[in-house]
C-alpha cells in the first residue's frame, strides 16, 4: 500500500469512494456474522465510515483502524464524539461511546487491541491492497481471529486494463487463493454496480460488479 497515496487522498478530501449511507451488503448480511450485543466487531482500514455508526447502533463495540488521522479525526468531529487519544502499544487510539478508533498501520494491529472480537467487516480493505500486499493482508487478519471468527468481505470485479486501482479488481478466484487456506468462503451475492462508482467510471471502466463473500476462520 502506498501509505503516502492514501494520506494525500484524505488530506485534499479526495474520497469519493466515502459514502454516506450503511452499505446494503452489510445490513443484508450482517446476521450472518452471528455477533451478540455487546461484543467487539472489526472493521479494517475504516476512515470514515457510516458504517461505523450502524454497527455501533447494533449494539457493539466498535474497533476500527486506519492510516490517515484526518479520516479519524473527521469521524470524530462529524458524529461529535466525546472522548479521547490513548497512545497504546504501537498505535495511537481514540476511545469513546463504544468506539475504539487506531490510527496507523494494520499490520502493528495485534488480536489484544480488538478485545476479542470475532466478527470482521471489510468493505474497502482487501481492494486498496496492491497485489503484492494482499497475502500480507490475508495473513495478518487469519491472525487477529479465532477459529470461527467471520468476515463479511466486499470486493469488486472489473477490467484493469481500462484502469488500475486503488481500489484494485479483486475477483472471486483471487479471493480464494488469497483466504482459502485460512478460511472457508461462502459466495453471498454479486451486482452490477457502476452507476455508484463514478469515480472509476470516470477513469474509464466500463463494467464493474461489486459482490459479498462470507469467510469463516478455519
Amino acid at each position: 500500500m502506498d501509505e503516502e497515496f492514501w494520506l494525500a487522498r484524505w488530506a485534499k478530501n479526495d474520497i469519493g469512494f466515502h459514502k454516506n449511507e450503511p452499505h446494503h451488503y452489510l445490513q443484508r448480511f450482517f446476521d450472518l456474522l452471528q455477533v451478540r450485543d455487546g461484543e467487539s466487531f472489526f472493521v479494517p482500514l475504516c476512515g470514515k465510515s457510516r458504517d461505523l455508526l450502524w454497527l455501533r447502533d447494533q449494539g457493539l463495540h466498535v474497533r476500527g483502524i486506519e492510516l490517515s488521522r484526518a479520516a479519524l479525526e473527521a469521524f470524530v468531529n462529524e458524529n461529535q464524539l466525546s472522548g479521547e487519544w490513548l497512545s497504546q502499544a504501537a498505535l495511537p487510539c481514540y476511545c469513546a461511546q463504544g468506539y475504539k478508533l487506531y490510527c496507523g498501520d494494520f499490520f502493528k494491529l495485534t488480536a489484544a487491541a480488538l478485545d476479542g472480537a470475532r466478527a470482521v467487516y471489510d468493505r474497502g480493505a482487501v481492494v486498496a491492497f496492491p497485489p503484492e500486499m494482499r497475502a500480507r493482508y490475508a495473513r495478518h487478519l487469519a491472525a487477529l481471529l479465532p477459529s470461527g471468527g467471520r468476515v463479511l468481505m466486499v470486493s469488486y470485479e472489473y477490467d484493469q486494463s481500462e484502469t488500475m486501482g486503488p481500489p484494485f479488481s479483486v475477483d472471486r478466484q483471487e479471493l480464494e487463493s488469497l483466504f482459502g487456506p485460512a478460511f472457508l468462503l461462502e459466495p453471498l451475492a454479486a451486482e452490477d454496480s457502476l452507476r455508484s462508482h463514478q469515480g472509476l467510471a470516470a477513469r474509464g471502466v466500463t463494467q464493474l460488479t461489486e459482490f459479498a463473500v462470507l469467510l469463516i476462520r478455519r
